[in-house]
Parts: structure tokens; C-alpha cells; sequence
């Protein structure tokens, strides 16, 4: 729901600027590959934390 928020937010300050339309279309579409971008790097985040605790997991086995 922040998310949504925060695009409408984005989206009219974005309308509110004195720019041609093609401009604005154009910063909504940085603004959406952005979003792609920081959606890709949560998602590595993510992977990278469930590998460490496998590794984690495989070395406490292997001490053991």
C-alpha cells in the first residue's frame, strides 16, 4: 500500500510540473525503471540472506 501511495504521489507532482507532456511521460517512465531497479536489488537482497543461512546451516553441519 506505501508503494501505491507513494506512485500517485509521485505521479501528480510529476502532472503538477510545467513541462511538455512527452517530458512528463518521460519521467514517469525513469520513475517506473527506477522502481524496476530497486525492486530487482530487494529481490537479490533477499536471495543473497537465504544463501548465507544455507551456508550457514552447511558449515554448522560440517563442523559438527
Amino acid at each position: 500500500m506505501i508503494k501505491i501511495n507513494a506512485y500517485s504521489s509521485m505521479d501528480q507532482r510529476i502532472d503538477n510540473i510545467r513541462v511538455s507532456e512527452s517530458d512528463r511521460q518521460i519521467a514517469k517512465e525513469h520513475m517506473s525503471d527506477a522502481d524496476f531497479v530497486a525492486d530487482l536489488i530487494c529481490r537479490a537482497a533477499e536471495n543473497l540472506r537465504s544463501a548465507e543461512g544455507l551456508l550457514s546451516k552447511l558449515f554448522v553441519h560440517r563442523a559438527g
